[in-house]
């Protein structure tokens, strides 16, 4: 394949990808309206997508404020003991939302980064409380790896998911 054609395919993928992102539940005939190509060819491309694991899921957004639910940010510092294969396993299969039973704990987002800090988890939980006895958890469950932790409330979503939150009006008067 030459490599014009190549990056046409690409361009042509990263259509499909755009419309996705913004409606993952829009069908293959709307998508391949909106696109200009033949149902097929956004049939296979998505399939293609899927089996690279380019695409991992399907995710609804809702309103979790509609479910008592306040969204918070865990920054994690690691420790100079270094970690394991184990433990980074432990960390990936874990499910951290049983970390704190009887509490519920909705795990959002786990991302390994450079900089000040080595961690961020975002997640939902009922009040700050129970945000703060979780993050103290994963620390003790997690000793000696951890170093320390530092939480952080968010107030409202702006955009999630790169789409701008509907129920925007009516949080416009905190900014």
């Amino acid at each position: 394949m030459s490599e014009s054609n190549e990056t046409r395919l690409m361009q042509d993928e990263q259509k499909i990808l755009d419309i996705l992102q913004t409606n993952a539940n829009a069908s293959i005939d709307a998508i391949a309206k909106k696109c200009g190509f033949s149902r097929q060819k956004v049939w296979r491309s998505i399939k293609k997508l899927e089996e690279q694991k380019t695409i991992w899921g399907y995710a609804a957004i809702y309103d979790e404020e509609q479910y008592n639910l306040k969204h918070f940010i865990m920054l994690l510092k690691l420790s100079s003991t270094p970690i394991d294969q184990k433990i980074t396993n432990e960390i990936l299969t874990t499910k951290l939302d049983n970390l704190l039973p009887g509490s519920v704990i909705k795990m959002e987002h786990i991302e390994y980064i450079h900089g000040s800090y080595d961690g961020i988890f975002t997640f939902f939980a009922h009040n700050l409380i129970t945000a703060k006895k979780f993050c103290e958890r994963f620390q003790e469950h997690f000793y000696p790896y951890v170093g320390s932790v530092e939480i952080l409330e968010g107030i409202f979503f702006l955009r999630k998911q790169m789409l701008t939150n509907p129920n925007i009006k009516k949080q416009i008067r905190y900014l």
